[in-house]
């Protein structure tokens, strides 16, 4: 690996790894969305290293190679789950972040996380929570199946933050997800009940955080799975679409940092990343 993140697992397993390495950072584990990676999260990765936070990305396209779950059932999701708890750097995270598709995993990754205290979901499917019907992708009408330029996929983004993305993408492991014929779709009620269960169940803060001008996630949708978690608040950011992480880094660091420091109580440096 050259010119990205060290991995912050063994060699033969970089299933988490440091979006931007930070001695002593205190751990957050980030959930990435639907053809996401590391990479997209660079730019915010980096406004949180200056309040000592090193965000811990999961390589979920590695993650689920290993599966042996039909795709979209209930059983695959509880076996991601399970290889993400798996992995030792999981045991010491404080905050669990979860973007779009992501978001449902974040939730069930820290019911189960001792140390964890507080979940933020970004831009999250409402569908699977089961608190709303399933949106169909609605892909560009032209040219659906053939890679896209960041700035087409990100109209909103500034130009040197798709270049930084753009770098990370050529130097971190597992940032070039695997294409998929259509995003993932909240079509299976027994994963649907399980996930809006966890959500209705949990014994953390939980944030949505959404941007103004998304298009998939409504701003009812966003308040309904708020309300739907016990300590559960809705935020949401100006001037950015369905991943505010790349429309507006700073700004997003800023709502995610201001909710930690609202939710958690003083880093212990037994859990920084040495």
């Amino acid at each position: 690996m050259s010119g990205g993140a060290d991995p912050v697992v063994g060699a033969d397993d970089r299933l988490v790894l440091a979006v931007v390495p930070r001695q002593g950072g205190t751990p957050w584990l980030l959930l990435p969305g639907w053809q996401q990676s590391a990479a997209h999260w660079t730019p915010v990765a980096r406004w949180l290293t200056g309040s000592r936070i090193t965000l811990l990305a999961a390589d979920l396209a590695g993650a689920a190679a290993g599966c042996t779950a039909p795709r979209g059932t209930l059983a695959r999701t509880e076996e991601l789950v399970d290889r993400l708890l798996g992995e030792p750097v999981t045991s010491g995270t404080v905050m669990v972040v979860g973007h779009s598709a992501g978001a449902a995993l974040a939730v069930l990754v820290a019911a189960a996380l001792p140390g964890a205290q507080g979940v933020i979901m970004i831009e999250p499917v409402a569908s699977h929570f089961g608190a709303a019907p399933p949106r169909p992708y609605a892909g560009p009408p032209e040219g659906r199946g053939r890679p896209r330029s960041l700035r087409d996929q990100y109209p909103m983004a500034a130009e040197a933050t798709l270049r930084s993305i753009g770098a990370a993408a050529r130097g971190l492991p597992g940032s070039e997800p695997a294409p998929r014929a259509r995003m993932p779709t909240g079509d299976a009620p027994e994963r649907e009940v399980r996930v809006g269960q966890a959500l209705a169940a949990a014994r953390l803060p939980v944030l949505v955080l959404r941007g103004e001008a998304s298009a998939l996630l409504s701003a009812e949708d966003a308040r309904t799975l708020a309300a739907m978690a016990p300590s559960g608040r809705c935020a949401t950011l100006p001037g950015a679409g369905h991943s505010p992480h790349i429309d507006r880094p700073r700004a997003t660091a800023e709502q995610l940092t201001a909710f930690a420091a609202q939710v958690t109580i003083p880093p212990d440096p037994r859990r920084s990343i040495q």
